[in-house]
Order: C-alpha cells, then structure tokens, then sequence
C-alpha cells in the first residue's frame, strides 16, 4: 500500500453561481408511463383488461391464442381491494339470503321485524342458557358410546323417573337441575331421530310439568327459561316433520286447503295426543309448543288456539307460573304469529286483575316457608312481564302506553309494572310523560318494590331520549327530592350514576356541581366511597363525554374534592389518565385559563406521583406521553414569561419522567425560537435576557435525563436555538457539554452497542454541520471546539470501533473544506461566523490545512493498516467514503489529491467487490480532464 504522507487541499467553491446554475437546470419531474409495483385492477375477464394506477390500461389476448402466457386474474387483483373480494372462510355455494332463509326454516321466525329484541338476546335467557351449555353435560353423557348406547341409558333413566319418579327432580340442586335439563333435552332429539316420537312426547310432558312446581322460587326463572327452550325444541321437531309432507306450502303463508290428506292426518293425530293430556299445565304448554300445528287444518286456526290458551291460563292458581305461562304464550305468538296481537292486551290484563293474588296465604306462607321478602318475590316476576310489555310495545302508538300505565296506575298502582312498561316502551313517549311518570311515583304507596329502581329505569330513557326543554329542570328537582332521602350507598350510587348523565347533558356546570357535591355527602360516611369505585369512575367518565369545557370541569367547586374520593393509587391513576386522555383529545384550542391549568396540574402530579422504582415501562411511556400532551396544550399566549415560569414549576413537578423533561426542553428552546422571530432578531435589552433565560432553562434541565443520547440530541438542539437567538456564550457550553458527552455515548458496551456506534457516527455528523455556523472564542484558539471533539475521538480510540472513528475522521474532512471557503453555504441571521472574523487570513487557512492532514493521516493508518477478512469489508467501505470525499471536497487540481482518490479507490477495491468499478471508470474518462487523469492514475496502479 502506498505510505505517502498526504496534505489536505480544500477546493474552493463559488456557492452562489452553483445555486444559480442549478436553479437554471433544474427540471419537472415526470413519472413514466408504466410502473411494475403500481397497483392493478382487473376489469375484465373474456380478454383481460388491466388497468393500472396511472390510468393507462393493457389487454391479455383472448383464449385460444399462442401469446406468451398471462398471469391469471388472481395475479392482478389488488390484494388490498377487500371489499370487492368474497369472504375466503365461506365454504358454502348459496347466497347469504338463501343461507339465512333455510336457518329461518329450522328455528321459525324468531324476529318479525328486524329492530325488536329477540327472546334469545334478553339478559335472564341468555344468562340461563349459558350456565346449562353442552359443557354440564354428566360425564357419562360425553363418553365415546355410541348414540344409540347413549340413548339406551338415558331412556332407562326417564323410564325410571315416569316411575318413581316425579320427585326426583325436586331434590336436585341448581346444577345437577341444569344438567339434568340439558341431557333431556339431547335425549329428546336422538329420539326423534331415532323414530321413538312418542318416547320424545312423553320427555316434553315431563318437562313441562316441571314448571308446576315452585319449591325454589328464586331458581323458577331460570327453570322456565330451560324447559320451554327444550318445549321450542319439540315444537320445531313436529313442525318440521309435517313440513316436510308438504311440499309447495308457503311457510310463512299456510293455506290449510292446500295442506296435503296424510299431512292433515299427522297434524290432527299430534294434536289428539296432546289433547289426551290429563293435566293442565302440561297440556296448554304442549299445545303452545305446537301453536303453528294447527295452522294445517283451518285458516286462522292458530289464532284462535293462541287466544284459547291465553283464556285458559286464568285456570292456573299459582300466579307466578300463570305469569310464566303467559310470558311463554307471548313468545311463541311472537315466534309464529308475529304480526297478530289481539292475545297480547289480554295476556297483561289478566295479570293485572289477578295481581292480588301475591297477597293470598297460599302465597305467603310459601314465601314464608322459603324465607322470601316481597319485593324479592315480586322481582322474579320482572323478567317475565318485561317480555309481555316489550311484546305488546314494539311499533305501538302513544295511545298504548298511555291505556296501558292508567290500567296500571287505577287497578294496582304497582310500581313493578310501571317500571316493566317504562323499560318496554319506546323512549321518547316515556321521556315526554317523564314529570307524570314522577308524580305517579311519588304518589304511589307502593313499598312492596323498590323505589328507587323506577327512578332508575326512568333514567335510562330519558338519557336516551330528551323530556321537552320545560319540563328538565323541574323533572330533575322533582327526582333528586327523592334521590337525597335514599340512605343506602348502593340505592342511591344506581340511581346518581345514571342521573349523572342527564344531568351532564342538558345542563350547565351549576347543577353538575351540586350533584358532585351530594354525591360525596352520599358517599363520605363511613368511607362508603371505597365500594363503589367503578361507579365514581364511570361518573367522571360521563362528565368528560357530555363537558369538553375543561375550563367549566375544573371551575367546578366539586370536581377535585369528587377526585379526592378516589384514595386508592391505582384508582385514582385510572381516572387521571382518562381525565388527561379526555383533555388530549378534545381540547382544540390551547388553554389559558388559571383554574383548569391548577386542575390539570394535580391531574398529571397524581399520575407522576403513581410511578415507582417498580412501574413497569410500558406504564412510564404511558404516563410520559399523557403528561407531555397536557403540558404541550397549555399556553399563556404573549405572556412568555408566565409560559417560561409555567415550564419551570413543570421541570419541578415531573423530574422523574425523562420524556417530559425532553418534552420541556422543546417547548422551551420553541419559545426562545418564537420571540426571536417576533422581534425579527433584533432584541431588546429584556428580550435578551429572556432568551438567555431559556438558554439557561435547557442548560440546567439536560443534564438531569437519563438517556445519553437524548442529551446529546438536547444539546445539539438547544445549541442551535441559542445560537440563533445571539446567546453566543452559552451556544457554546451547550456544544462543550455534548463533546464532553461523546465519550459517555461511544462507551456503551452492552447489547446496544453497534446502535451506539451509528447513534454517534450520525450524531457527529449533525453535530459538524452547526459548527460551521458558529464563532471561535479567541481567546480559545481557532475551531477550538472541532479541535475539542477530534481530541476527545481521539482519546475514546479505547471505546470508538476503528471505522467508527475513521468515518467520522472523514466527515471532519468535509466541513474543513466548508472552513476554508471564502463564503461560507449557510449562515446564522446577525451572528459573525469564521468567514467575518478571520477573512480568509492565512493563518487560518493554514490551520485549517494542518488540521485537515492531521485527520488525513489517521484516516490513511487505519486504511492501510493489515486487517482480518472479516475486517476488510467495513474498511472496504470507509475507503470508498474517502473517495468520494476527495472527489467531492478536494482540490483536484493537485496531484497529490489525485494520487489520494487513486489510493482511496484501490483500498476500496481490494477485496473486488464493487461491481461498479470498470462502469464508474468509463464514466471518469468519458468526462475528461482532471477525471480522465485519476481514472489513468487509478489504472496504472497494481492491481490487489
């Protein structure tokens, strides 16, 4: 290798003829006409029209022609077009309409209209069906038998239970009931299946006699909901079974004269069984499990069984089973009747006329016996009426609610069915008779059902649909008259957290406080508070939603005291992260105002607070960008000295979060940067010291973060700030801070530390780039501060990987000769850089030049220094670095800096890798002149 000891020659350039010249050459661009990665749509499928993103369009040819072979039209489809693709999991042929309509066939209707709720989606049956899932199933029942074993079994069994049998049933607890329940009703289907019908009539009559007996009250829902699922089961099985003997028929449109004779014989033997029931309850549950059967042999004959059985219910004593039945008639009229409703009024005014019966001594002394309270009792009841209501409320007229609640309020005055028909019926009629709904309730002497579950419900509906604008303010002091009395924390906590939202929504923050305000008078006695920490939250959360006036939240007298309640760390956090999360994403406009700042302020100190030595990351990031996003939305417009207060009380209330103290340090080089320009550089005796102020800020706060290179980042920037705002001093302890630093970052050895390399590799970069712009100190000496960073390179040779250190050596190189230039490319506006203080004064070039092959010669010892093969590519590559440079940067005039790209170039080369070389030479002699010469030079060198 060539050991010449080069001297570094700067090129001299003229940067503003190069600008004019490439201002005069300069071009639109224009994209070309076909791009492969452009995207493609398939128009056509006969010949293949292919369309790309620029507009143009190509043809395959059509089929039977010998082209060369096309992509399929797979190939061309847009992989990102889902919405013009078929769903890839939908094996089946048929169309959705078809699909839906056969899963209609199997289950009936069970939705007339698409808006109203379906049996299957009510909480109590959903609740139900889930305990009593495939999952209960006794073991024995899941084994690998066979289904015919199975069905052996479990035929044994209900053999045994017509015996002995009845009470077996009584003595089972919940679950063995549910399981019991959910085995009967597989049993019933294999039966079928296996052509053992009447075995699978006798199973739904013993099902259904079930539902005579109330031993366990408080388990009757659910037992309800479990038979007659399995009774819809039997129902959908014989239905099925005479639809399949009539071809033709319309199912959603019987016509009884079209009924083939062997259909009408199944039909009417179906229905003689049924009627040979002896008992009751069973029978008019069997024949309501069938309604649809007798559809087959009269037109309209389902109504009037449907309205036969609705009469037949007053035959049944026990008043919670009659209503049970009733529920179920209403059902299954809904099921396959869903646009006849003349048995839904009779259904709920028989309960009314019968309601007294819940204060009969039979009644009693069962509740007695089972030790039950009414209002506990008349709560089983709610599920059941809820459906009846709903049912006869769906698409109903004003006139329905009104003819419905005066039946109510005249004959039982129940608060029970009041609050059934408000849940059912639509919101906006309840909310427009919401002020009569409240005198009905305060006049009620009802105090069988809780009162404060109709204030409740009557909540929910006016939160969805609003009372008229006069009557607000009197509906809300007429409820929260009753709401303060309620003594019970949870009472009155289900009730407040929905009038909350009422309250929030139509009106200002006056009543919102004064709700706050006897909510924790509620809540404060005995620290009842703790208990109902999801509903506080869920308080606050709805204030957010309906306020995004911060400044009208935290003018709230209330609202902090309201946090206060929240003395759990992790509760508390919850809710200042929302609050914080809320302010983020609403407030559009920076703040000003006072109070909200003091607000937000213990907002973010309460989550700053949260943090410790064993929060988890993911929990500081979270916090630090909610803090940061807070504090970045507060600002005091032309008031910069309150701003620059305001970010220092910040830096003292959030230092333990190195996100925020960058973020801070952002804001505040922003500010300094803001009154700069304002002034247009030309600052006053107070401005300056204020930016200096600012200087001072950035100064004091970037040494207390934690990640180096974030400092390192903050200096560089806060230098440059300084820089532009004349703060020429502390410009420069900025810069000597993040010298003084590098070795700090190059000495990172752990799993991080090739990132570390290339963190300070670019950051060096960058950092040479400002020091063009800035000016020696004299009294240090010329380029003092580059002269600092190259010792301080030097000096970390233990910790700076080679070629670390010889890319960085290189770009000095760069900015050398941007030193020696007589004008320099760019300046700062009203500071002198080196090109006004020295003037291309000999002495100075001449630095620069010693400098430069100073720098030179440890660049050249570490490239020709004899390296391992694996060594030798990232040296490869440095070469090359300084190849370019020398082209780009030195004076090419001078033989010694072409015998310099000359060497460069054959270092570079030297494993032969570059495949480029023998392209880029042609290029060098094509251009001529100095470059002809290096690329003879570079030919005339031994090859490696």
């Amino acid at each position: 290798m060539d050991s010449v000891k080069y001297a570094w020659k700067p090129r001299k350039f003229n940067y503003l003829k190069i600008a004019e010249k490439n201002r005069l050459k300069s071009t639109r661009l224009t994209t070309a006409d076909y791009h492969p990665l452009k995207s493609i749509t398939v128009t056509s499928t006969s010949a293949l029209k292919v369309k790309h993103s620029d507009g143009k369009s190509t043809y395959s040819e059509a089929k039977g022609t010998k082209k060369k072979k096309e992509p399929e039209v797979a190939d061309f489809v847009d992989p990102l077009s889902a919405l013009t693709l078929t769903d890839p999991l939908s094996s089946s042929q048929e169309s959705p309409a078809k699909a839906i309509k056969q899963q209609e066939d199997v289950r009936g209707e069970d939705e007339s209209e698409d808006d109203f709720e379906p049996w299957t989606s009510r909480e109590f049956v959903k609740l139900t069906m889930a305990s009593a899932s495939a999952k209960n199933v006794p073991k024995r029942y899941q084994s690998g038998a066979s289904v015919s074993d199975k069905l052996k079994d479990r035929l044994g069994e209900l053999d045994d239970f017509e015996e002995g049998g009845f009470m077996e049933m009584q003595n089972l607890n919940q679950q063995e009931f549910m399981e019991r329940i959910t085995m009967l009703n597989e049993t019933l289907t294999e039966a079928w299946n296996e052509n053992l019908k009447v075995k699978a009539l006798k199973i739904a009559i013993q099902s259904a006699k079930l539902l005579g007996n109330t031993a366990i009250m408080q388990f009757y829902p659910s037992k309800f909901v479990l038979v007659t699922n399995l009774l819809d089961t039997f129902g959908s099985l014989v239905l099925r079974r005479i639809f399949s003997m009539c071809k033709g028929i319309d199912k959603d449109n019987i016509d009884a004269d079209k009924v083939p004779e062997n259909a009408r014989e199944i039909c009417m033997n179906w229905l003689l069984k049924i009627a040979s029931i002896r008992e009751l309850l069973p029978r008019i549950y069997i024949e309501a499990a069938t309604l649809h059967c007798s559809s087959f042999l009269k037109i309209g004959e389902s109504k009037s069984t449907l309205l036969r059985l609705t009469s037949m219910a007053r035959g049944i004593g026990d008043p919670l089973v009659a209503t049970y039945f009733r529920t179920y008639l209403c059902h299954v009229g809904q099921l396959y009747l869903p646009k006849f409703q003349g048995h839904l009024k009779p259904n709920l005014y028989d309960f009314i006329v019968t309601y007294k019966q819940v204060h009969t001594a039979s009644v009693q002394n069962v509740m007695a016996t089972q030790k039950l309270d009414m209002p506990t009792y008349l709560s089983l009841y709610k599920p059941a009426l809820e459906w009846m209501i709903s049912c006869l409320a769906h698409k109903a007229h004003e006139a329905t609610l009104n003819e419905v609640t005066e039946r109510c309020y005249k004959n039982i005055s129940s608060l029970l069915l009041l609050n059934c028909c408000i849940t059912a019926f639509n919101a906006e009629y309840v909310a427009t008779r919401a002020l009569s709904f409240c005198s009905i309730f305060n006049g009620s002497q009802d105090t069988l059902f809780p009162k404060y579950v109709v204030y409740q419900t009557l909540g929910e509906k006016v939160v969805k649909a609003d009372p008229p604008e006069a009557e607000r303010l009197p509906l809300l002091n007429e409820v929260w008259k009753v709401l303060v009395k309620i003594r019970n924390p949870e009472h009155y906590m289900a009730c407040a957290m929905i009038w909350v939202e009422y309250v929030a929504k139509n009106f200002a923050k006056k009543e919102v406080n004064t709700v706050l305000n006897d909510i924790i008078k509620h809540l404060t006695p005995d620290r009842a508070f703790k208990r109902f920490y999801p509903q506080l939250k869920s308080v606050v959360g709805t204030i957010l939603s309906h306020t995004n006036n911060f400044s009208d939240i935290f003018a709230m007298e209330k609202f902090l005291p309201f946090l206060d309640l929240f003395q759990k760390d992790e509760r508390k956090e919850e809710v200042c992260q929302m609050i914080a999360e809320s302010f983020i994403s609403n407030q559009e406009q920076a703040l000003s105002d006072p109070i909200a700042i003091n607000g937000l302020m213990y907002v973010c100190k309460a989550m700053h607070d949260s943090i410790n030595a064993l929060s988890m990351e993911g929990k500081k990031t979270l916090v630090s960008s909610l803090v940061s996003g807070v504090v970045l939305k507060i600002s005091f417009g032309k008031d910069f000295e309150q701003q620059l207060s305001f970010y220092v009380e910040c830096r003292a209330s959030f230092r333990g979060l190195d996100t925020v103290l960058a973020c801070l340090v952002h804001a505040v080089n922003k500010l300094s940067a803001k009154v700069t320009s304002i002034v247009k550089g030309n600052h006053t005796r107070k401005t300056a010291a204020f930016v200096r102020a600012c200087t001072a800020y950035s100064f004091i706060t970037i040494p207390s973060l934690i990640d180096i290179h974030s400092r390192l980042l903050l200096y560089l920037e806060s230098g440059q700030v300084a820089l532009i705002s004349q703060c020429i001093t502390q410009a420069d302890a900025m810069y000597k801070s993040a010298i003084s630093m590098i070795f700090e970052l190059a000495s990172v050895k752990d799993s991080k530390s090739v990132f570390s390399q290339n963190l300070l590799c670019n950051f060096v970069t960058n950092f040479l780039s400002s020091l063009l712009t800035v000016p020696d100190n004299t009294e240090k000496g010329v380029l003092y501060l580059l002269r600092g960073l190259l010792n301080v390179i030097s000096d970390s040779s233990a910790v700076v990987n080679l070629d670390t250190k010889c890319l960085i050596f290189i770009k000095v190189l760069s900015v050398l000769t941007a030193y020696g230039q007589d004008q320099y490319i760019y300046h700062v506006d009203k500071v002198d850089s080196n090109e006004n203080l020295y003037s291309s004064d000999p002495k100075f070039l001449a630095e620069i030049n010693s400098i430069g092959t100073t720098v030179l010669d440890e660049i050249l010892g570490y490239l020709v220094s004899p390296v391992a093969p694996p060594e030798m590519k990232a040296q490869s590559a440095c070469a090359f670095h300084l190849f370019e440079t020398v082209m780009a940067h030195a004076d090419l005039d001078d033989e010694s800096m072409q015998h310099l790209a000359a060497t460069s170039w054959g270092i570079s080369n030297q494993d032969g890798q570059n495949k480029n070389a023998a392209r880029m030479l042609a290029e060098f002699k094509k251009s001529g002149g100095v470059y002809q010469k290096i690329a003879s030079v570079i030919q005339s060198q031994p090859q490696a």
